[in-house]
């Protein structure tokens, strides 16, 4: 059964009148990171930290939903909200977008230096709002240096961000 609340508890299903201690997209992130973990030769993840999760080859060669709706209810669920789950998160109020950035910046290390990074990604982001969008109003006429200063140091903070979560997860936390 895939976890898909209808409600506005959006972290409350009512079918199994489970809750989970944050959004989805959290525990997808996770998962995303554990995987890059488990691919990088820098990293070394200790499984018998993840009872459950299925070991690598399960993490690796599965789609996060199809993972997600085998083992959320086992993993990450609560009877009560505010209940402590078999993996909990090393923080109660995690930031999404600062995850997700750290993820994407990761992803695209092979792109070249910070700018060319961030340049990628106000590029890939459709909506026209976030970090790295506003920082690129008039991506083909640039010419104000602090404002590529601000894109290289975020770059460089989110890549710093996804060593952290990287080293984390190796070791079964998040983030």
């Amino acid at each position: 059964m895939a976890f898909r609340p209808k409600t506005r508890w959006v972290k409350y299903d009512p079918k199994t009148k489970l809750w989970i201690p944050t959004r989805k997209r959290i525990y997808l992130y996770w998962f995303k990171f554990l995987q890059h973990a488990e691919r990088d030769p820098e990293y070394r993840v200790q499984w018998n930290k993840y009872d459950g999760w299925g070991g690598a080859e399960v993490v690796l060669g599965t789609k996060f939903d199809e993972w997600w709706s085998e083992r959320w209810i086992d993993l990450f669920a609560v009877e009560k909200e505010g209940d402590t789950p078999k993996y909990p998160l090393s923080t109660k109020q995690p930031k999404a977008d600062g995850i997700r950035y750290a993820l994407l910046v990761y992803e695209n290390l092979h792109r070249g230096s910070h700018w060319e990074i961030g340049e990628f990604i106000a590029k890939k982001e459709k909506s026209g709002r976030g970090l790295f969008v506003s920082s690129f109003k008039e991506q083909d006429d640039l010419k104000d240096y602090t404002d590529k200063n601000y894109v290289q140091s975020k770059v460089a903070r989110y890549k710093k961000a996804a060593t952290k979560y990287l080293t984390n997860v190796s070791s079964g936390q998040f983030p």
